[in-house]
């Protein structure tokens, strides 16, 4: 059949608001073909489909973080002049809009902590999901906020109709033996474990010492953070923290912390961060530096500055 007949039903279809069966009709065809039709139409490259993003990605800026850091994706987004909307809201928006389009069947999903990964929860559009599981990647927060893990899991799991896995203890205790008791010899500890084990993807913000960590002040004292800084560290993932160089930092929180160990968080295949912000630059860049991320999801400013940096 030729090319032209194919092109004249997209065009009633398409553009004129036809249906598949009013076409059928006026050309003595079965519904059926029309639907084959418009298919191959499309295969022939005669109907193309194109998506208006409801944001702006600036696709050059991130194919040059894809070489400089050897990462498997970047999404870098513009802000518009007009945009009043925060950095951590702005990549929130975006990452919930690729996340609610990329959930495949019997997925595992390990969810971290801070206001940027919030915002991505308090983006989602519910939706039904099929054998998806949600699980925390470490333990909550003293403020019963969006920011605490705890509360994300739970949203993104009643947003998503998906099962949760939860840490009910702080991201912080006492000492390290409490640390090992709590998520090596209770039955919350080693289910939690498992479900680590089998996590397809890891969402996480990342933080900058110099303007606190992503965990809550009641769970790490000021004087512990000024021991921190003095062993270098710049940044934290899920409360571990590493140096400029991207080397994990052995502090006493981390005896204490309750989180996905770092061995085990590089055994995830997708390993995405979603953090933004000039005064994020240099803390993202250690954590690039870690091999710990394999998708970085930031904002135009932050991403040139990234590309800008030795």
């Amino acid at each position: 059949m030729p090319d032209y007949q194919f092109a004249q039903i997209a065009i009633m279809h398409y553009e004129n608001g036809m249906s598949q069966q009013e076409i059928a009709d006026k050309f003595g065809l079965s519904k059926m073909t029309v639907s084959r039709m418009l298919q191959k139409a499309k295969e022939l490259d005669i109907v193309k489909t194109s998506i208006k993003l409801p944001f702006t990605l600036h696709q050059g800026i991130a194919n040059e973080l894809l070489k400089k850091y050897g990462l498997k994706k970047a999404i870098v987004t513009k802000k518009v002049d007009e945009e009043t909307v925060s950095v951590p809201e702005l990549i929130g928006r975006v990452y919930a809009f690729y996340l609610g389009v990329g959930i495949p069947d019997d997925f595992v999903l390990g969810m971290g902590v801070g206001n940027t990964i919030g915002q991505i929860v308090q983006n989602l559009v519910p939706m039904k999901t099929n054998n998806l599981h949600i699980v925390q990647l470490m333990g909550g927060l003293s403020d019963v906020t969006f920011e605490n893990p705890f509360t994300i899991v739970q949203e993104t799991c009643r947003k998503l109709n998906a099962k949760g896995t939860y840490f009910t203890s702080f991201a912080t205790v006492e000492n390290r033996d409490l640390r090992d008791s709590l998520v090596y010899n209770t039955s919350m500890g080693q289910q939690i474990m498992e479900t680590w084990k089998i996590c397809n993807k890891a969402l996480f913000g990342i933080g900058a010492i110099e303007k606190g960590t992503l965990l809550s002040p009641k769970l790490v004292e000021p004087g512990e953070i000024e021991r921190i800084k003095r062993e270098g560290a710049i940044g934290d993932i899920l409360g571990h923290c590493f140096n400029e160089k991207g080397e994990f930092v052995q502090t006493d929180l981390e005896d204490r912390l309750v989180s996905i160990p770092v061995s085990m968080l590089r055994g995830i295949d997708e390993r995405v961060a979603v953090a933004g912000g000039e005064f994020k630059v240099r803390a993202i860049q250690g954590a690039l530096r870690s091999g710990i991320v394999t998708d970085l999801v930031t904002d135009e400013k932050t991403a040139s500055l990234l590309l800008e940096a030795q």
